[in-house]
């Protein structure tokens, strides 16, 4: 999906010391091999204008009893909900009693606000600690096109001053002009797209310079020019 384009460090900041655990089973790491855990948005609807999303575990017995851990940015795993298990097509519902005759309900979760940009993360344990699943998107993306080209930034710093810049849809093999300008600086530099069209992964650090906290990254050549306009510092981390 979309929202997962730019998920390019989240293994990596999942697994340093900040978001460690005095428990292993919550180091992605040490995910269960050949389980997979998928996060489906839940279409929004004029009462709920928030993100919520399904679960969907692939490799798992139904039999399997679950507890469901969400991490917010920069803060350690916390357990949410208790004692799920997976109906036939895998999705994660609860083990609850129902009337005869009535699906258990799917469970939905979301982050409720949070900052733009960021990764939002989920892991499912069984109560056994046996079998681990990790999951993650970004609710809230950072996002431009222009025609069939996408940038798209990831926060990637929890002091909201570094920033992952991936892209997609570029004619392949050419040349990009990159653009960063931020409290009056121009940093300007050209990279060649890679064969499959994509813009090479580029890191985005920002030096507190003025009391300015607005940023503008561009990306243009012949056949496209996206640009994002972003907050950066204190207002990037803001939940929204």
């Amino acid at each position: 999906m979309l929202h997962s384009f730019g998920l390019v460090l989240v293994g990596l900041l999942l697994a340093s010391p900040v978001f460690a655990h005095d428990d292993e089973v919550l180091d992605p790491h040490n995910a269960t091999e050949g389980v997979r855990l998928e996060l489906s948005e839940v279409p929004r609807t004029t009462t709920s204008a928030a993100n919520r999303y399904r679960l969907r575990v692939i490799g798992v017995s139904r039999d399997t009893i679950f507890n469901l851990w969400t991490q917010d940015f920069g803060a350690l795993f916390r357990m949410v909900a208790s004692g799920l298990r997976l109906d036939e097509s895998g999705r994660v519902v609860s083990s609850k009693p129902v009337k005869a005759g009535q699906p258990p309900p799917s469970i939905t979760i979301g982050p409720g606000r949070y900052p733009q940009g960021a990764a939002w993360s989920v892991a499912l344990v069984s109560v056994d600690r046996g079998i681990r699943a990790f999951g993650a998107v970004i609710p809230s993306p950072i996002i431009s096109r222009s025609g069939i080209c996408m940038v798209q930034l990831e926060l990637v710093s929890y002091r909201g001053d570094r920033f992952v810049a991936t892209g997609a849809g570029f004619p392949p093999g050419g040349e990009v002009t990159i653009e960063s300008v931020y409290a009056g600086r121009i940093i300007e530099k050209r990279q060649t797209i890679s064969s499959e069209g994509r813009l090479p992964l580029q890191v985005i650090s920002h030096e507190t310079i003025g009391t300015e906290h607005r940023a503008t990254y561009k990306v243009r050549n012949q056949s496209c020019e996206v640009a994002i306009d972003f907050p950066w510092g204190a207002r990037a981390l803001a939940r929204r």
